[in-house]
């Protein structure tokens, strides 16, 4: 079962300290964490039910309220679009409000110095790149283009029985 735990540092939060969290409650087959969240597999349904109940709203850090809830599916139609050179103080809801002017927003993730936006529909997305390619957002001049398959910017842990 994959659970979605959000309000993670990923600067300081490691796969290994999730997966020793998560591990209470059953089997972690693999933990990735990206700068603002984490997914932990978990063999067991009823265990993953269990460490959502006791770890939502658990502080893993003083003052940072984990959001621990099993994880949606993103919708398999929808258009990746990479956002290069991403300022430092730019927040995911901040980009997200700047491509919602061009259509809705399924999932917008800051990693680093990029994000991924993912966009409902083609026309959307390429109206998006169009307007927002090349535009000062918080100081940077953003590169904004369809996302292509490849790369991983996460940290993982697997548990030996999955590799």
């Amino acid at each position: 079962m994959k659970i979605f735990v959000g309000n993670v540092d990923g600067a300081d939060t490691t796969p290994e300290e999730l997966a020793a969290l998560f591990s209470r409650f059953g089997t972690v087959m693999s933990c990735a964490v990206m700068k603002q969240f984490a997914f932990v597999h978990v063999r067991e349904a009823a265990g993953a039910l269990r460490a959502i109940e006791a770890l939502h709203g658990h502080e893993l850090r003083p003052g940072r309220a984990l959001v621990v809830e099993m994880s949606r599916p993103r919708p398999l139609n929808t258009w990746k679009i990479f956002v290069g050179n991403v300022s430092a103080a730019c927040t995911s809801q901040e980009l997200r409000s700047l491509f919602e002017r061009h259509g809705p927003v399924i999932e917008c993730d800051v990693v680093k110095d990029y994000a991924f936006v993912h966009m409902e529909k083609e026309a959307d997305a390429k109206a998006a790149i169009e307007q927002l390619n090349g535009k000062e957002v918080k100081g940077k001049r953003i590169n904004v283009e369809l996302s292509i398959k490849g790369g991983c910017c996460q940290r993982r842990y697997q548990h030996p029985a999955a590799l």
